[in-house]
């Protein structure tokens, strides 16, 4: 069909057939979740003790210095404006907006909360949203439950990630801890105590099952390596590793927004919902018809038996021979660690919920599909058995997508024997 679903039109057609009534109830929530993630940037939240560098680091991804060092701001969400704009919320829950941004003025009033609108290019692809508290383990605690529902990528600033910030952090969903990345900020200031790479060494074992990854980043250089016009000393910003975070934040915002696209791409599919209803919508209906007859908006869904699972379910992609070895060891090992640890968050947010109420498993599940998808399509050893296992994550990521517009606790119980079953497939692998 010419007319067909693309990235660029797939939001007007979610928008379009939520406005037309025609999607079944039990999926407009999905729909509406879909497009909710399609029309925003990716959240990117900094988090940390005060004075650990959030301020700094932030400047950083901006490439100039918006936030004045050590100044005494209310949390503070930054996000994309044609024009400069600051909003202020008071304690009194009264908001001001004012054109000019004047930070030194906001830092002495009483705001609870502000926000700026900035014409920075990376502002088009993520917010970003320092959590400022006071120190202390209740309010971190606070800020931590209050900011994870506001987050898809979380920064933790530190020096030592002590004890109380490893305390705070175990609040810290595993869904988004495994798209967390613990910074050392002030690395030059690591390095010439010759303190960096003890410190990097100790916290290994705590980010491989706490993060992401680690990146420790010399954020004062970083920031110094953006001339008066805008121009980067690109030497000078690789070495501070301001550089390599902000590849890889972006670089995994494009992921998960990627991630975001096929899922609006499968939905339309499911409910085999038409891209002529958005043709009719703006008027371009005649041109259409011309290709084709003019079908249905919205047809009936498949039945539900096309997307449910038996709870024996094996995913119907062949593995290599079991008698093969895999030559990528290490990333297998990473891959089951993290199913064991989601398994467990899986057994807890089961027993958290009542009967019907099962959705979160799947929404869990389906996060954790995408991450090993991530995984594994960054492999570049040319091994036989990752490569063929990338193949059963992509059959499976399908099936967790059709199994999240499903109704009632089976599809939950359906995925989550799925992701067993991808962890047996890893475990008899190794054993090999």
């Amino acid at each position: 069909m010419k007319h067909a679903a693309t990235d660029d039109n797939v939001i007007a057609i979610l928008e379009a057939a939520l406005a037309s009534g025609g999607i079944p109830s039990a999926a407009r929530d999905y729909a509406e979740h879909l497009l909710r993630r399609l029309v925003s940037p990716v959240r990117v939240s900094v988090l940390g003790l005060p004075h650990s560098g959030k301020s700094e680091l932030i400047n950083m991804f901006l490439g100039r210095r918006i936030l004045p060092k050590d100044a005494k701001l209310p949390t503070t969400e930054i996000v994309y404006g044609e024009i400069e704009r600051a909003t202020i919320t008071r304690v009194d829950g009264k908001t001001v907006s004012e054109d000019k941004i004047d930070l030194e003025k906001i830092s002495r009033s009483k705001a609870a909360f502000l926000k700026l609108e900035i014409p920075a290019k990376i502002l088009k692809r993520v917010s970003l949203l320092e959590v400022v508290t006071d120190g202390t383990a209740l309010e971190l605690s606070s800020a931590i439950d209050w900011s994870v529902r506001r987050t898809d990528i979380a920064l933790w600033c530190s020096q030592s990630f002590d004890e109380l910030e490893q305390s705070v952090w175990r609040r810290v969903p595993d869904s988004l801890k495994d798209h967390a990345f613990l910074v050392l900020t002030k690395a030059d200031v690591l390095s010439a105590e010759k303190t960096l790479s003890k410190r990097v060494a100790a916290l290994e074992s705590i980010v491989a099952e706490e993060f992401h990854s680690l990146f420790a980043v010399a954020t004062l250089q970083a920031l110094n390596a953006y001339g008066p016009s805008g121009a980067i000393d690109e030497a000078m910003h690789h070495a501070s590793g301001g550089g390599a975070l902000a590849a890889e934040i972006l670089r995994h915002a494009e992921r998960g927004r990627r991630a975001d696209f096929d899922g609006a791409h499968m939905f339309l599919a499911r409910y085999r919902i038409k891209p002529d209803i958005v043709l009719e919508a703006t008027g371009d209906a005649k041109a259409a018809k011309a290709d084709a007859p003019s079908p249905k908006e919205i047809e009936k869904p498949a039945p539900k038996a096309e997307a449910t699972v038996a709870t024996d379910v094996a995913v119907p992609v062949a593995m290599p021979d079991a008698g093969e070895r895999p030559q990528n060891i290490t990333l297998l090992s990473d891959a089951v660690r993290f199913l064991k640890r989601r398994g467990d968050t899986l057994g807890e947010t089961a027993a958290s919920l009542g009967e019907g109420k099962a959705k979160p498993l799947i929404d869990q599940c389906v996060d954790a599909v995408e991450y090993l998808v991530d995984m594994f399509s960054q492999d570049e050893s040319g091994c036989p058995v990752a490569d063929a296992f990338m193949d059963e994550l992509a059959e499976a990521a399908d099936m967790m997508v059709l199994m999240q517009v499903e109704d009632g606790d089976g599809p939950a119980a359906d995925a989550a024997t799925l992701l067993l079953q991808l962890r047996r497939d890893i475990e008899m692998k190794l054993a090999a």
